[in-house]
């Protein structure tokens, strides 16, 4: 992998998250205020905001039963302080959080929850074990 200290960018998002799973919608922000480091939107109608993804961080401390990705309502099936999995119809949703940074990914509908877990979580581990 990449080191993610010069490397945040949205090709940093393909290439770790979008490469392995076919995702609508990919996000790394800042864990602090929400600010976007590297994002990827397939939709053209559906956007990443920073308020929102605070708002996000903000509540993965209360173990939300649903909460809100890309304008998009989603409805949380497991939550953990750092990890949540929601779905949204067809798609599914893996959020996580590192000591900097929150990791967040939709996948495009019918793709398997499994491998977007596993993808996602994986780069939260590195980026744990980077210093993010």
């Amino acid at each position: 992998m990449v080191s993610p200290v010069k490397a945040f960018t949205p090709k940093y998002v393909d290439d770790q998250i979008c490469s392995q799973v076919q995702c609508r919608l990919a996000v790394i922000a800042e864990l602090a205020h929400g600010g976007i480091l590297a994002k990827r939107e397939s939709d053209p109608n559906t956007q990443i905001a920073p308020s929102e993804l605070k708002v996000t961080v903000d509540t993965m401390k209360f173990n939300p039963v649903a909460f809100s990705i890309g304008g998009e309502k989603c409805i949380c099936l497991s939550a953990e302080s750092t990890l949540h999995r929601g779905r949204k119809e067809g798609s599914v949703l893996c959020i996580v959080a590192t000591e900097k940074c929150l990791i967040a990914s939709v996948t495009a509908d019918r793709i398997p929850g499994d491998q977007l877990n596993l993808v996602v979580e994986k780069l939260g581990d590195y980026l744990r074990l980077s210093g993010y």
